[in-house]
């Protein structure tokens, strides 16, 4: 196992991420992206003002990304009442493939496919999986690179939810 893999699933590398996340300034507006998913339907990031946001880069051909799905979908359901995941397919791979993919590993949130213009601030990546925490209000909070888990997540969202002034969830 790679020394990254090692530190990820230490609790220390968590409680840092965290600290990364509640240090950002809570004043960079995200970008309010327009984007289709599978079906054509244009999702927009200011859609989901009022809940989470979790942003979620990946491809069909990345290993650490495809081994994450099963936690997005477990944190998705756990959340789902005041959180969403958006999973953002990062590749030019025909959506054919792509959502015959999406069905067979049963993605339980919307997946969008990947525009021509960058989505400041969540681009350019700096690898894939990436994932992104934007606020309720549409603030963007931190970003993590690399596979992350469900109680990775569950932390951070606990963690953002505290320094926002509400502690417990909503479902």
């Amino acid at each position: 196992m790679s020394e990254y893999c090692k530190r990820i699933r230490h609790p220390l590398a968590v409680l840092a991420f965290a600290a990364i996340l509640s240090a950002v300034a809570p004043s960079i507006a995200a970008t309010d992206f327009s984007l289709p998913d599978l079906e054509g339907r244009i999702h927009r990031l200011s859609d989901y003002r009022g809940k989470w946001v979790v942003i979620n880069f990946w491809a069909t051909w990345c290993g650490p990304c495809l081994k994450e799905i099963p936690e997005l979908a477990k944190f998705q359901d756990d959340h789902w009442a005041d959180t969403v995941v958006l999973g953002i397919n990062f590749e030019e791979t025909p959506m054919e493939e792509v959502q015959r993919y999406v069905t067979a590993s049963k993605i339980n949130y919307p997946v969008l496919r990947i525009g021509s213009q960058p989505l400041v601030p969540f681009e350019p990546l700096k690898g894939l999986p990436s994932t992104f925490l934007v606020s309720p209000t549409g603030v963007y909070l931190g970003s993590h690179v690399g596979p992350i888990t469900s109680s990775q997540l569950d932390r951070l969202l606990e963690q953002a939810r505290i320094d926002a002034g509400i502690s417990s969830r909503k479902d």
